[in-house]
C-alpha cells in the first residue's frame, strides 16, 4: 500500500522547536537561542526559565539532533530488543549489523528492560544527544509514550515484527506471517494429517494472529475445523515448546502433526514428543517458523517456513536511514516473502490402532 502525502508526513518525526521553547517562555527566539547555545547576554533567571521549559518540553536543538548524520563523528542507530537469547533476534542482528557496514553507520544494542527502566522523554533526549539518528525496535510492544518522546527529539522509529498492530503513524517491517501459516499447514495436510495442533506465540501479537489465520484458512479449505480454543500461546522459547508440547500429546486424541510458531518452539515441542517416548517424524510430524540455525542443527533437521530474518534486519537500517534523511517511503509497511523449506521433521501420519489403511 502506498502513502498518500499527508499520510507520508505523518511519519516524520514532530520535533519541539526552539520558538516552541521561546514561546512558553515569553521571550523572543533570539533570547532563547542564546541560553541554548551558551552565550551571554541574558539574565539569570530569564536564563533558568528558559533552561527548564527547553527540559521539559524534550527541546534538542538541530547542531545536536544532526551532527551525526553531517558532522565527522559516525551516525549511530539505537537497536533494542527483548531477549539475546533468541535466535530469531541474533539472526536479525547479523542482518542489521551488515546493512550499517555499507551505509558506514554503527549500530547500539540495548535490552527493552533497561528502556523500560527510564522516563521515555529523558531517554530520547539522551539518544538524540549521543548521536543516534534513529531507533529499530524488535518483537516488542512499542509504548505510544515513546512514540511521542522520540517525535518531541525528532529520531524516527521503525518496528521489526511488533507484538501489536503498528499504529498508522508508525514504520514497521516484518514477513508474509498469514503465507507463511497457510504453507506449513497446507504442507501437513497434503501429506494426510487431519490431527495438527498449532502450538502459537505470544496472545494477540501481530505476527502470531497471523500465523493462526493461516493455519486456520488451510485447515478450513481442507474441510477441517479445529478449535481455537485449544491453541496454545506463550513466548518463543523452548520451555513454552516443551510445556505445550507436553499438553497437546496428552490428550486423549493426540495430534499426528504440530505447527509450531517459531523454530525455538518446534525444538521444545520434539523434546516433548521424546519424553512420551514419539519419534519424529515417524510418529509426531513437526513444523517450525523462522528457518534459524536451530532448524538446520535439529535432529531429526527441521521442516520449516523460512522468512528472510537478516534481510529484515538489513531493511529496517536502511528504512531508518531513509527517514533520517528527511525521505518519504513508499509504505509504512515492508513485509518479505516466506516460503516453506521441507526437511526431515515431517513424514506421512503413522496408521493409529484400528484405524483404516490410507487409500
Amino acid at each position: 500500500m502506498t502513502t498518500t502525502s499527508s499520510t507520508a508526513e505523518n511519519l516524520r518525526p514532530n520535533r519541539v522547536t526552539l520558538a516552541r521553547v521561546a514561546e512558553e517562555a515569553g521571550v523572543s527566539v533570539a533570547t532563547a537561542s542564546k541560553v541554548i547555545n551558551g552565550r551571554g547576554g541574558v539574565g539569570a533567571e530569564t536564563r533558568r526559565t528558559i533552561e527548564d521549559i527547553a527540559d521539559r518540553l524534550g527541546y534538542v536543538s538541530i547542531g545536536e539532533r544532526e551532527r551525526p548524520v553531517r558532522g565527522t563523528r559516525e551516525p549511530l542507530i539505537e537497536v533494542i530488543v527483548d531477549s539475546l537469547r533468541s535466535p530469531y533476534t541474533l539472526a536479525l542482528l547479523s542482518g542489521a549489523v551488515a546493512g550499517a557496514d555499507i551505509a558506514e553507520t554503527a549500530i547500539v544494542v540495548r535490552s527493552l528492560s533497561a528502556v523500560d527502566r527510564q522516563t521515555p522523554l529523558k531517554w530520547a533526549q539522551r539518544l538524540a544527544r549521543g548521536g543516534r539518528i534513529g531507533v529499530i525496535e524488535v518483537t516488542s510492544e512499542f509504548s505510544a509514550e515513546r512514540e511521542r518522546a522520540l517525535r518531541t527529539v525528532g529520531l524516527p522509529v521503525v518496528l521489526v515484527d511488533p507484538l501489536e498492530v503498528p499504529r498508522m503513524s508508525l514504520v514497521s517491517v516484518g514477513a508474509t506471517n498469514w503465507a507463511g501459516g497457510l504453507d506449513a499447514t497446507r504442507h501437513l495436510i497434503e501429506l494426510g494429517h487431519t490431527d495438527i495442533a498449532y502450538i502459537g506465540g505470544p496472545a494477540g501479537s501481530a505476527c502470531d494472529v497471523a500465523r493462526t489465520h493461516g493455519y486456520l484458512a488451510a485447515m478450513q479449505q481442507a474441510g477441517l475445523h479445529p478449535d481455537l480454543s485449544e491453541v496454545i500461546h506463550g513466548p518463543f522459547t523452548f520451555e513454552q515448546g516443551l510445556s505445550a508440547g507436553l499438553e497437546v500429546l496428552s490428550r486423549p486424541v493426540p495430534p499426528t502433526a504440530v505447527f509450531a510458531a517459531s523454530d525455538v518452539t518446534a525444538m521444545g515441542v520434539m523434546e516433548a514428543a521424546r519424553t512420551r517416548g514419539l519419534s519424529v517424524p515417524q510418529q509426531l510430524s513437526i513444523v517450525g517458523f523462522d528457518n534459524t540455525l536451530l532448524a538446520h542443527t535439529s535432529s531429526p533437521r527441521l521442516t520449516t517456513v523460512h522468512q528472510p530474518v537478516e534481510e529484515i534486519g538489513q531493511t529496517a537500517v536502511e528504512t531508518i536511514l531513509k527517514l533520517a534523511r528527511g525521505e518519504l517511503l513508499p509504505s509504512k509497511r515492508v513485509e518479505l516473502a516466506t516460503h516453506l523449506i521441507v526437511r526431515d521433521s515431517t513424514d506421512v501420519p503413522a496408521r493409529r490402532p484400528g484405524s483404516a489403511p490410507a487409500p
